[in-house]
């Protein structure tokens, strides 16, 4: 597979009853939006739009209950005092948050509050949520490849010590993790389907097979399930594309021709 591509076209026999499959990120930057237009060309040739989840059901739902720690648990009680006085100045320096305005969070919800601050944000809107919104306007038939159920029973998988150890050392070397999402995101900026998924799968480490593999066939099982339906467009974190156990892959592994626009 070669290592650069976005977007893909994929089909069994006639090449003109395809589909779309195309690479996002939860980024509001310019690099994010480098392939927006051209998604939205192939967006308009399809009935129907899959987004990882269907975000309309996550607007409707309360996402950040299931963020939330238990009414009795504050953030700050993983750490000894001094310890967290220290990451708070850290991150307060550093990225302008203040951690004791997230006393109620889990650590992975905090991790990712860090990683999407790390960068300058240019759009008003992250690229999934503002092609999402694009396709709605086209009145196309919107779903999600996975269910709001689906990423919500990952959510409650992801061990409390890894959350911590991520977020320790996210804190004692942050040049070192906004480095890393600012490489992700020159990374999305080229097409590099096969770097973004080999910086996912080290940063995902022990979680690696539940956060990327196990979805991977997931996402796959329902992509094939929905193309049978109207000619479609799926819209899935790029991550997830390369790598012999990737959707690119086992798509393939199901009788598809892929071929990159």
């Amino acid at each position: 597979m070669k290592a650069t591509g976005l977007l893909w076209k994929f089909y069994k026999g006639d090449p003109n009853d395809c589909h779309y499959l195309f690479g996002t990120m939860h980024l509001a930057t310019d690099a994010a939006y480098t392939y927006a237009e051209l998604a939205k060309e192939y967006i308009q040739k399809s009935s129907l739009y899959a987004a990882e989840m269907d975000l309309n059901d996550a607007n409707n739902k309360d996402m950040m209950v299931y963020f939330r720690l238990s009414p009795d648990a504050q953030f700050s009680d993983f750490f000894r005092p001094k310890q967290y006085i220290k990451y708070r100045s850290v991150i307060l320096k550093s990225l302008n948050i203040d951690l004791d305005h997230y006393l109620n969070f889990t650590p992975f919800f905090i991790n990712n509050l860090l990683a999407e601050v790390s960068l300058k944000r240019t759009k008003n809107e992250a690229l999934d949520h503002h092609l999402w919104q694009f396709a709605l306007n086209q009145q196309l038939e919107m779903v999600g490849v996975e269910s709001f159920e689906d990423q919500l029973n990952i959510l409650k998988k992801i061990p409390l010590d890894y959350q911590i150890k991520s977020f320790k050392d996210t804190v004692r070397n942050i040049s070192s993790f906004r480095k890393k999402i600012n490489n992700l995101n020159e990374l999305y900026r080229k097409g590099d389907l096969v770097q973004l998924y080999k910086s996912s799968r080290k940063s995902m480490g022990s979680i690696r097979k539940m956060m990327i593999y196990d979805r991977n066939i997931l996402m796959t099982h329902r992509i094939i399930e929905l193309s049978n339906l109207k000619p479609s467009f799926f819209a899935v974190g790029a991550a997830h594309f390369a790598g012999n156990k990737g959707i690119i892959a086992l798509l393939k592994k199901n009788g598809y021709i892929l071929k990159s626009i």
